[in-house]
């Protein structure tokens, strides 16, 4: 079975966002096959209503042409609410819940492939704190009882199933940005792996990559959506990530928006055996 995924993050809807490469998107999913569309978080910018209304014309928009899978990101999360844990922290996500998705932690079971999301945007609670004051609201944390969940979705499913694994913060450090999302560093890496992850997508670090990673004696495709803004890592355009995928191979593809032709062409291709 063939199974192709469109993989957006970040789209920021706020002043930074870039309205003709948001329209691209659209028209790339309207006129395309996909089995689901995922966003690994930040559709807003300051978690303002008017953002959040934008993002669920998107995403509703976006659900008439395929399922849609989304996660929140850290510019989703009201954190002022529940500063170190004191305060609501059910608040910190009440106007992405309101508009976007109810659920923070999606399971979705398509013909196929599994997939799971996992929220990485926990505010500023003390196991998010770093030696970096600059991460502080900004980087991500996922806990061992998260990591146990995404395991038991993924023991639970079909053993041919692709097992997808979603959440926002990028799992590898940043080629340009040489940051971490998430504040366990490199220990994230094994932590994923050992859900069963064959794949995982994540954004946050405004750049695209695709890397094949062999951790613990078993593969894993770890790809990074870029932003649809013009707050794009070391400048350029936005980009969005296409996977096809069968029982033996996960292809990748990242789309560059292009200026010139105002669409999405592809400047990265890669094939993995999975």
């Amino acid at each position: 079975m063939s199974l192709r995924l469109l993989h957006v993050s970040d789209l920021h809807f706020g002043r930074s966002s870039v309205a003709a490469q948001v329209e691209g998107v659209e028209r790339v999913y309207s006129s395309e096959r996909f089995d689901a569309i995922v966003i690994s978080g930040d559709l807003s910018q300051r978690t303002r209503r008017w953002e959040f209304e934008r993002a669920k014309e998107f995403v509703e928009d976006a659900g008439r042409h395929a399922p849609v899978f989304v996660v929140p990101g850290n510019h989703d999360t009201a954190w002022w609410t529940a500063p170190l844990g004191f305060g609501s922290i059910p608040a910190m996500y009440d106007r992405y819940r309101r508009y976007v998705c109810d659920e923070l932690e999606p399971v979705l079971h398509i013909p196929g492939a599994t997939i799971v999301g996992l929220n990485s945007a926990q505010g500023i609670r003390a196991f998010t704190l770093t030696a970096r004051p600059r991460d502080l609201s900004v980087v991500g944390a996922l806990r061992e009882e998260q990591w146990a969940k995404a395991r038991r979705e993924f023991d639970a499913a079909p053993s041919c199933d692709l097992k997808l694994l979603v959440f926002h913060h990028n799992l590898l450090r940043g080629e340009i940005s040489n940051r971490w999302g998430l504040s366990n560093r490199a220990r994230g890496i094994t932590s994923a792996a050992a859900t069963g992850a064959d794949l995982v997508l994540c954004g946050h670090d405004h750049q695209a990559s695709v890397e094949c990673l062999d951790v613990s004696g078993r593969r894993m495709v770890v790809g990074c959506a870029s932003t649809l803004t013009t707050r794009v890592r070391g400048g350029g355009p936005g980009s969005i990530n296409v996977y096809e995928m069968d029982e033996k191979t996960i292809q990748a593809s990242v789309l560059r928006w292009s200026e010139e032709s105002k669409s999405f062409a592809r400047v990265m291709w890669a094939r993995y055996t999975r």
